[in-house]
């Protein structure tokens, strides 16, 4: 009985820990997304369309009493189908991928 509550226990704080650090991905405002991000956006593909939408994906980093959202990447997503745009950078401003639309030549 003792051997089970203790695996119950290492089992539950074990799975708590992974739930931490499970990805999580939200809509935000234009203005949540950081300027370098969307200066980066209009030098590699023009202006920001309209009617599209910012998400970033973060995850839940605690620092002992502490727990904050760290960004993995912000993603711009406009349309559905064959006329869909995505462009994703990471939070240092790089273009990690991109759907849909061309990069400016000589940017």
């Amino acid at each position: 009985m003792k051997k089970l509550m203790l695996t119950l226990i290492f089992a539950a704080a074990l799975g708590v820990s992974v739930m931490a650090q499970v990805k999580k991905t939200e809509k935000i405002q234009v203005d949540e997304v950081p300027v370098s991000v969307r200066l980066a956006f209009e030098k590699d593909f023009g202006k920001i369309p309209d009617e599209g939408f910012w998400t970033v994906s973060y995850t839940m980093v605690t620092d002992g009493n502490r727990t904050s959202a760290k960004p993995i990447w912000y993603q711009y997503t406009k349309g559905k189908g064959s006329d869909k745009i995505e462009v994703r950078y990471t939070p240092e401003a790089k273009l990690e991928s991109s759907k849909g639309l061309t990069k400016m030549e000589g940017k």
